[in-house]
């Protein structure tokens, strides 16, 4: 034997587990009274409570004269909704982009894996001599592009091959470390590696032996079947060879679509995945320009971007409520809703859909709260900030089009508000205000737009070696369209994780996008679902935004109230099948409900609702801690697991 470093022994790498199972059901495990039982009724009893003291503190005071103010016609309006930044929020923001950056960044992903493939052609093969015989003990691969199968055969003479077991590289297993199936590993000398069907890219090989040692690649000999075909790829990267196969070194979930297909607008390939707009994956592209196709890499973009979403969380409801608590508590209840964590640390589109509609949103509403005396120019930059980032949502993913109806809704009731009020003040010109408006309307929301998605397809006119401005490009363009509807109009496969929008409002059925078994008996898994206290709580809220609207008339809740209803309400009607991360846009307006809320409290000043205020705060930082390693992949034990996290059988946290 001539291994030089250990490797975690192959025993325990049999019982690894590095994808999810689509179809675990865990309907039939018992779980004794725990805390898993506790805690959420204690949570709802304390929602509850919470919502009747809301009820209380909004309520005329007894021997006062409130009643009689609160039911006054109130004029509705958005005005009221501006705010200035001071010192301290510059403060808050910096610190909570630095805590947050820290916890998000913290076992990403590694930062080293092959970057370089050897390809594999239908006629070619791959003799290794390993220098004396040995007994193999497992073989562990690192897959590239493209999709088919390796055939892996033994030799003690390099004359009679014996065939092993599978070496797949299917389009779920890209960019992953794998183990081939070894079956009679005993006085290897040979090992001959071909593919089915070609071109396959394979990064890296690693050949252990029974004892679970890593043999020296240096003394291998390589034997090509073609001299054109001879590479030193397989073996040059052998120091990225993990020791076991987790999330931190191989893909997982959706980024074999989007990281690959990120990693092929890099190469100028035609992509794999077209089923939504590129944008998304050209911004996932440029962490792997920076860090190499790596996990780290592939998910760098997403983490920063989760973390400049919090910032500007932060400066819309400084801007909204214009009370530092109020944008500093609500900024930690959407960081610790889960679905913030888990979804801006996997390499997948959503993200960027979701810091695409919150800009829309902030720029919206920065125009809809504008005084209406406002000249006509000053109004141009908050809309066509709207407009340029609505073109980049669309861009992004096509569920961020859900938002126009709202920004629609939003544009009309202010432009109807502002005519009134000229009109009441004898101020002419409110007809040719809206005129040029309108017009401004169509550049920034239709113009603008249409560029922006139009140039989003540069790469797939590199990809063909087209112009931007040939017909070709422009052929290319609307197939894609086409694609995409007839994709997601016609897709009505089933998954063991699909969900329905009602499931998503109450928080009942997760997606797993992770599971392992570590050493020791652990449970490494990694899940997107939503922290319960802000899914309960900030429904709960929503409830109260239609008394906020209609009754006080306060053009914010209304604005809240329209933003959650015109994300949620298209996929009541879709009958593709659905999942959990779709709501992820939806928590923005949840968190925001919540911060109207904690303001109104704050207006009301009774009973001690600052301490309400901070205890649901810290309430939902403490369910993110509890909950963290179901986030993060770190590993928990199964009593942790079913005994703690499991509160409903339909949470696939079951071992």
């Amino acid at each position: 034997m001539f291994g030089l470093r250990p490797s975690i022994h192959l025993a325990q790498n049999r019982v690894y587990y590095p994808y999810i199972k689509t179809n675990y059901r865990g309907d039939n495990t018992v779980i004794d009274f725990s805390l898993s039982l506790l805690l959420p009724g204690a949570l709802i009893l304390i929602l509850l409570s919470l919502a009747l003291y809301y009820i209380w503190a909004a309520m005329p005071r007894s021997g006062t004269v409130e009643w009689i103010h609160m039911r006054e016609k109130r004029p509705f309006g958005f005005r009221g909704g501006r705010h200035k930044l001071t010192w301290r929020d510059a403060v808050a923001i910096g610190v909570i982009v630095i805590l947050w950056g820290a916890l998000s960044f913290f076992n990403l992903g590694d930062r080293t894996a092959p970057q370089t493939f050897h390809r594999f052609e239908s006629n070619q093969h791959v003799v290794i001599d390993l220098g004396q015989p040995t007994n193999v003990g497992q073989v562990r691969y690192y897959t590239g592009l493209n999709t088919g199968e390796y055939v892996l055969e033994f030799s003690a003479d390099g004359h009679v091959w014996r065939p092993q077991g599978d070496m797949p590289q299917r389009f779920s297993d890209l960019f992953k470390w794998l183990d081939a199936g070894v079956t009679d590993g005993f006085g290897v000398q040979f090992i001959r590696l071909s593919a089915d069907r070609g071109p396959l890219y394979l990064g890296e090989l690693a050949i252990y032996d029974q004892a679970g040692w890593l043999l020296d690649a240096g003394r291998f000999h390589l034997e090509w079947s073609s001299p054109v075909a001879a590479s030193t790829y397989l073996f040059d990267e052998q120091s990225t060879i993990p020791a076991e196969r987790t999330f931190l070194n191989s893909s997982y979930f959706d980024e074999i679509y989007h990281a690959r297909t990120a990693y092929e607008h890099i190469l100028q390939m035609e992509p794999y995945e077209r089923s939504h707009p590129p944008l998304g994956k050209i911004i996932i592209g440029i962490g792997i320009q920076i860090f190499g196709m790596t996990p780290f890499g592939w998910r760098f973009m997403g983490a920063l971007a989760g973390t400049v979403i919090l910032a500007l969380f932060y400066l819309l409801v400084k801007g909204m409520f214009g009370r530092q608590l109020v944008a500093v508590c609500a900024t930690i209840v959407f960081a610790s809703s889960f679905m913030h964590f888990a979804q801006t640390r996997i390499a997948t589109i959503d993200t960027y859909a979701v810091l695409f509609v919150l800009l829309q949103f902030w720029f919206l509403y920065r125009y809809i709260s504008l005084d209406y005396e406002t000249p006509f120019k000053k109004t141009l930059l908050p809309l066509g900030l709207a407009g340029l980032f609505f073109g980049l949502g669309a861009a992004a993913k096509w569920t961020s089009l859900f938002f126009v109806p709202a920004m629609g809704i939003l544009w009309l009731i202010y432009q109807v508000l502002r005519n009134r009020h000229w009109r009441k003040n004898e101020k002419p010109g409110a007809g040719k205000h809206t005129l040029y408006t309108i017009l401004a309307c169509f550049g920034f929301f239709v113009v603008i737009p249409g560029i922006v998605y139009y140039l989003s397809y540069i790469p797939y006119g590199q990809a063909e070696g087209v112009g931007l401005f040939s017909g070709e490009y422009f052929r290319i363009v609307i197939e894609n369209q086409q694609f995409m509807f007839g994709y997601h109009s016609g897709e009505r496969s089933e998954h063991g994780f699909a969900s329905n929008w009602y499931q998503w409002v109450l928080n009942i059925r997760p997606i797993l996008y992770y599971r392992g078994i570590r050493p020791g008996g652990m449970y490494a898994l990694i899940a997107a679902f939503g922290n319960p206290a802000v899914y309960w709580g900030g429904l709960l809220a929503m409830f109260a935004m239609p008394v906020a609207a209609f009754r006080r008339g306060d053009g914010r809740a209304l604005a809240i109230l329209i933003g959650y209803v015109s994300l949620l309400l298209p996929w009541i009607f879709i009958s593709r099948p659905t999942f959990a991360y779709h709501y992820f846009i939806s928590i923005i307006f949840l968190c925001l409900a919540l911060a109207y809320v904690f303001d109104h409290l704050m207006r009301r000043r009774r009973g001690m609702y600052q301490t309400v205020i901070l205890s649901f705060t810290i309430g939902c930082a403490l369910l993110f801690g509890l909950f963290y390693p179901v986030l993060s992949g770190h590993p928990v034990s199964e009593w942790y697991l079913q005994n703690v996290l499991r509160w409903f059988t339909s949470w696939p946290f079951a071992v």
